[in-house]
């Protein structure tokens, strides 16, 4: 049977990413939502003129894609309804650079009212949740993880956090503190679901590494960030490996999503096990 996917954030890059390589697939039918059809700041966070260009928004067909604010609960509500959607990879969210107002309404009470929405749908199998490794960037803020944000080669080895330590958020500024805690707090609320034995819908949490446009490690500077870079091959292969083991997985699960990266700090061990997840990139030191 045909699966219907839902992707929301679709114009962001990993959104592109994501459409572009799921609908390649027959078993795989690809919706779209965004609150605009524009690239995203992402893109020109990267600074680099010669990719921004070439550019342009990698959408689903026009009749699949739709223009729908997150807090939109009615649109939302009526999309999800109307296509029968069976899967959702909620990846629509507001960067670290933007207000914390913004953040708490996009990323907070954005993705509680699709969660709300989606629980009271029986056609709804599946949440992949786009968390983020920032989730525990508070760790980096003591050694011997803050060397890597000084980009110093760590003189000891590095013990890796796992699913099972707690979250710590990044204390930089108000802004990123709340953009970890929206993280946080998605991934909380998703377990909140999961908990409960009248819904049925699984809720996979994907703390995503550093996704660049360039898909090119050496692009990004600072080692806290690429010693969690994630390639394009490698998010699709995760992805893949989510869709392809649904009905084993358990009804809540939180992975660490990145490359094969020299001084890696995030386990993702879970994701070999359970998902037979084998990266296939790296961002190595030298």
């Amino acid at each position: 049977m045909v699966k219907k996917i839902l992707i929301t954030g679709a114009s962001g890059l990993i959104g592109g990413i994501l459409i572009e390589h799921l609908s390649k697939n027959p078993n795989y039918d690809i919706y779209g939502i965004d609150k605009h059809i524009g690239l995203s700041i992402r893109y020109e966070l990267e600074k680099n003129p010669s990719i921004l260009q070439k550019q342009q928004p990698i959408l689903p067909s026009k009749d699949k894609f739709y223009i729908c604010d997150m807090n939109d609960k009615n649109q939302l509500s009526q999309i999800i309804q109307d296509n029968k959607i069976n899967i959702i990879i909620h990846l629509a969210a507001v960067l670290e650079t933007e207000t914390v107002e913004n953040i708490n309404s996009i990323n907070c009470h954005g993705t509680k009212t699709l969660f709300d929405i989606a629980t009271k749908q029986d056609h709804i199998e599946m949440i992949i949740y786009a968390s983020s490794t920032m989730a525990v960037f508070g760790y980096l803020e003591n050694e011997p993880y803050l060397s890597l944000t000084k980009n110093v080669q760590p003189k000891q080895m590095l013990k890796k956090i796992t699913v099972n330590d707690p979250p710590m958020p990044s204390h930089l500024n108000q802004s990123v503190e709340a953009y970890c805690n929206s993280k946080i707090y998605g991934e909380e609320l998703a377990k909140k679901y999961a908990s409960n034995d009248e819904i049925n819908i699984k809720f996979i949490c994907a703390r995503l590494g550093c996704i660049n446009i360039s898909d090119n490690p050496s692009r990004v500077y600072y080692w806290s960030d690429r010693s969690t870079w994630c390639s394009h091959r490698d998010l699709c292969q995760f992805v893949d490996r989510v869709l392809e083991n649904q009905f084993k997985l358990k009804k809540f699960q939180i992975y660490f999503v990145s490359s094969n990266n020299d001084f890696a700090w995030t386990d993702f061990d879970n994701c070999r096990q359970d998902l037979n997840y084998a990266p296939q990139d790296g961002a190595h030191w030298n």
